[in-house]
């Protein structure tokens, strides 16, 4: 198989690439059949999807279907020309690993792309209940998290590159070069992701987690997504030593790429002036402290359990993976006060978590820092702001500074429409709607009294809508969505024009 993906690749457009991928990975559970062979019933809820994808990316890479396609115009701006084969792959993913739920009848149509968009968005919210869930369907939920935090056009990258693979790149959310060309950084990116993974899941092992279990948790904490096996989530197994696991593949999943391969390089000094490591560090130190004496004080655990209770939770929630050692809903309100302004910052920029990102965080830290400090400063001070990246120092423009306050706007204004609309569709409390639509927006993937199978389609949309935005960083979606319609209309006004009609 994969020898036809290298053999019609380099053929077809990136529509086709897309779907042999997708169907590729949506073939990846049936592995687990070997070992789970009570599943083998399944399979063809898998082979049907994979199958199809799969067929129809060899089609339309054949040529004769090639020379009817026309490229993209050159003219357009990059993340436009972009948006359009990002979309198009979360859709069809998302369709597609929707499918296997419902053949198989675990789950209907709407219950079954909730679960796929959680899943490939990692998200985490989920409306099965997992006990009774197969183990095949298990490792395809953790897979859809793995695949969906390492991205799309990265996993394209590594077999093939191209002029326009950068683009792609960058318009899902990839912001930083790690090696001279895409397919050396695709290449390494997914070098130092897998070796997480594997590493993580062979300490799961030794610690006392079966295997199929540190597969799928290792896959879920690397994505900071937050599915689980288990109904108690991390704290089923009540373990120090997996937590502690846990915690450092929560923290490396919410660090940027370039940051993991400095440290690969062993440039420590590099990677502690980093503003994101420098940002993360600091909410760290304050946080962990402020939550730890709220549970000692008022849940009545004794020190070193507040400690190790505050210490995997404030990571869970400012790494978006949403992963709980004990139940949140038990946390006193000043403690879980705590928690919810670390899931809007989220991770760092270019990493698996959600949020506002540390980075944008920083530069609006920054930004009132140097502007309060300008106030007090004599007239015609002249300061030049910088910043440290992966990649060294950087200027702290006024395009940096306005691309932050806008996304953070627009960050606020679907936070704050979204909870309206759960409002409305829950007959919900405005709070319990706000803590709802945060879950599902930062893919911290927190379980809430309004999510679940009773659930109306109203609510389930909503969330589904908040969970893409939130993912794909909200511009992507709306530039996406906007270029979608132009095309159509464009396809329309050709067919109207054929057939004599009027506009």
């Amino acid at each position: 198989m994969f020898g036809l993906i290298k053999r019609y690749l380099p053929r077809g457009g990136y529509f086709s690439r897309l779907l042999m991928v997708i169907g590729v990975l949506i073939a990846v559970p049936l592995l687990v059949l070997p070992f789970c062979p009570e599943d083998a019933q399944y399979a063809p809820s898998f082979i049907a999807p994979s199958a199809l994808l799969f067929a129809l990316g060899i089609v339309t890479a054949l040529p004769v279907w090639k020379a009817r396609t026309k490229a993209t115009a050159e003219w357009q701006a990059p993340l436009l020309r972009g948006s359009a084969p990002v979309m198009f792959a979360w859709t069809v993913s998302i369709l597609a690993g929707a499918i296997p739920f419902v053949l198989s009848g675990q789950l209907n149509v709407l219950h079954a792309l909730f679960e796929s968009v959680s899943g490939w968005s990692t998200t985490g919210l989920t409306i099965m209940d997992v006990t009774n869930v197969p183990n095949i369907f298990l490792f395809h939920r953790a897979f859809m998290q793995y695949s969906g935090g390492l991205g799309f056009i990265i996993i394209i990258g590594i077999i093939v590159h191209g002029r326009q693979m950068a683009t792609l790149y960058n318009a899902e959310g990839h912001p930083d070069g790690l090696m001279p060309n895409l397919k050396r950084t695709s290449r390494t990116i997914f070098f130092i992701y897998n070796s997480c993974l594997a590493l993580g899941s062979i300490l799961y092992v030794l610690f006392g987690m079966p295997p199929f279990d540190a597969i799928c948790h290792a896959m879920s904490a690397i994505s900071t997504a937050g599915f689980t096996t288990r109904a108690g989530s991390i704290g089923a197994f009540d373990s120090l030593p997996i937590e502690l696991v846990t915690i450092a593949l929560m923290l490396i999943g919410a660090s940027n790429f370039a940051v993991l391969l400095l440290l690969v390089k062993r440039r420590f000094k590099r990677v502690l002036k980093t503003a994101e490591v420098r940002t993360m560090l600091v909410l760290l130190a304050i946080f962990v402290p402020l939550v730890a004496l709220s549970l000692a004080a008022q849940s009545g655990l004794s020190v070193g359990q507040a400690i190790r209770h505050a210490a995997f939770s404030v990571v869970a929630m400012l790494s978006t993976t949403g992963y709980s050692a004990m139940d949140y809903a038990a946390l006193p309100a000043f403690a879980l006060g705590l928690l919810l302004p670390l899931m809007i910052i989220g991770g760092s920029t270019g990493s698996t978590g959600g949020g506002i990102k540390l980075l944008r965080a920083y530069i609006l830290f920054r930004v009132t820092r140097d502007n309060f400090k300008k106030r007090l400063s004599p007239a015609h001070t002249v300061t030049v702001a910088r910043y440290t990246r992966p990649q060294g120092d950087a200027p702290l423009d006024n395009e940096l500074i306005l691309d932050t306050v806008e996304f953070i706007a627009a960050f606020f204004g679907i936070l704050v429409v979204g909870t309206l609309l759960l409002t409305l569709t829950a007959g919900c409390s405005l709070f319990d709607a706000m803590f709802a639509f945060m879950s599902a927006f930062v893919t911290v993937g927190l379980p809430n009294a309004i999510t679940g199978p009773h659930s109306g389609a109203g609510t389930l949309i909503v969330e589904m809508v908040g969970m893409l935005l939130g993912r794909l960083e909200i511009f992507i979606v709306f530039i996406g969505a906007y270029s979608g319609i132009r095309a159509l209309g464009g396809r329309l006004f050709k067919i109207l024009k054929k057939t004599g009609g009027k506009t």
